[in-house]
């Protein structure tokens, strides 16, 4: 590649830098991501259900980041909490690190070719073992992305500062929702999107991330019609839903 806006489709869906940035790491987008951006960046609720090593993660990062830099760039960036995400597994740091730091480095080395300054994206993970000192900075500074379990997320919007933290919160990512999929856990985390929607004020971009297992299947699709807003009869549900049965067909 020559220039970073020498970029084939489906990468051409992104900035310049981020879709670089992309490439040279990666290469081509797996199916289920190529297929999957394109919902996302028109705010569509979307599950991604696809087999393990397909990049779910990384799907949802990649769109989200993609956004928080053009708005950066635009000087449209507020400094507030936009994303949440939020994964049942305990080894939180790590998923930031592959996922969310690393093409952040990248991307603000692609820009710095472009002679342009990378905007200042703040990421933090927030879970019961996040020291005090931690807590202390987010309440200060908002991460614009903030990484947590179901369980720190109830309990962040438990608190006045918690909830003034995450009120501007557009957009939650939910991974692993197979895991948690016709459980008490996933009941109760549900429970507490909806919550999260209602100090929002405004329907939540909701982007699940499921693995593909047969046996998950039905039940994969019960939780995240519950995640995805069903609950009420919001234009998300039903974007949610008929965004299953997309996936299930094309990302196997």
């Amino acid at each position: 590649m020559n220039s970073l806006t020498e970029l084939a489709p489906p990468l051409d869906r992104l900035h310049p830098a981020v879709g670089a940035w992309f490439a040279r790491a990666f290469g081509q987008p797996t199916e289920a991501q190529a297929l999957a951006w394109p919902f996302i960046q028109a705010g569509e609720s979307t599950l991604v259900a696809a087999p393990t090593g397909s990049g779910k993660t990384l799907t949802a990062f990649m769109a989200v980041i993609d956004e928080l830099v053009r708005q950066g760039l635009a000087g449209e960036l507020p400094e507030a909490t936009l994303v949440v995400y939020v994964s049942p597994l305990k080894a939180l740091s790590n998923d930031i690190q592959l996922n969310l730091q690393r093409p952040l480095a990248g991307i603000a080395e692609q820009l710095d070719q472009l002679h342009t300054p990378m905007p200042a994206l703040r990421t933090a993970v927030r879970t019961g073992d996040t020291p005090q000192k931690e807590r202390a900075r987010m309440r200060r500074e908002a991460p614009h992305i903030l990484a947590t379990t179901p369980e720190s997320l109830y309990v962040l919007l438990g608190s006045a500062s918690g909830r003034g933290m995450l009120g501007q919160v557009h957009t939650v990512i939910v991974d692993e929702i197979h895991a948690v999929a016709a459980s008490k856990r996933g009941a109760h985390l549900a429970l507490t999107l909806e919550r999260l929607q209602a100090l929002s004020g405004r329907p939540l971009r909701r982007i699940g991330l499921s693995a593909t297992q047969k046996a998950h299947r039905a039940r994969g699709r019960t939780c995240w019609r519950a995640m995805a807003g069903h609950a009420g009869s919001s234009t998300s549900a039903m974007r949610g839903r008929e965004t299953w049965r997309w996936n299930c067909r094309r990302c196997h």
